[in-house]
């Protein structure tokens, strides 16, 4: 996963995975079909144990809004000071769509953040936190979206952190009204 998430699906070599792995190509290819079906397992691993593991690590609480903010904070900082990005969004820029089976693993882990965000939207419009200008819920899910990816663009791109906290902080005062700061 690792490795795909860092140098993308067509520039890792069937070398590079026997490095990340330890494994022969032989045994790689008996245990998972190949390096797309690698690819494919690797992005439901990413999707389980990193999206869902930030959504149950950062979305729960008393304070959506704040709960937000430490979820975007925390793509700020990359395990060992890399900036890698999010393999999602790594991957959703490289295949674009041409893959049926990948496209449909890029959606579903959009799928999960957005559904994340939509029920934060609705835990703060119930503490009478709402969004601004009357937006449904799924539409500033979408927004939230939307915005998460960007932020990781700027991320793996190495832009400056503390831009990027205040990018953060603003984005979610224009998003919510009577959020906590």
């Amino acid at each position: 996963m690792r490795t795909f998430r860092r140098k993308g699906y067509e520039a890792t070599s069937v070398k590079d995975l026997e490095r990340a792995t330890g494994l022969r190509s032989g045994s790689l290819h008996h245990a998972f079909g190949g390096k797309r079906a690698l690819f494919l397992a690797a992005l439901d691993h990413y999707n389980e144990h990193v999206v869902g593991g930030r959504i149950a690590t950062y979305l729960h609480g008393d304070d959506p809004v704040k709960e937000l903010r430490a979820l975007f904070r925390s793509v700020l900082d990359e395990p060992g000071g890399g900036s890698f990005g999010c393999l999602l969004t790594n991957t959703a820029v490289e295949f674009a769509g041409g893959s049926k089976a990948i496209s449909a693993k890029v959606r579903e882990g959009f799928a999960q953040l957005e559904d994340a965000f939509e029920a934060q939207s609705r835990r703060a419009r119930a503490l009478g936190i709402g969004a601004k200008t009357g937006r449904t819920h799924r539409r500033t899910a979408l927004r939230l979206l939307h915005a998460y990816q960007g932020l990781l663009v700027l991320v793996r791109f190495g832009h400056e952190r503390a831009e990027l906290e205040t990018l953060v902080d603003d984005l979610l005062a224009d998003v919510f009204d009577g959020g906590s700061s």
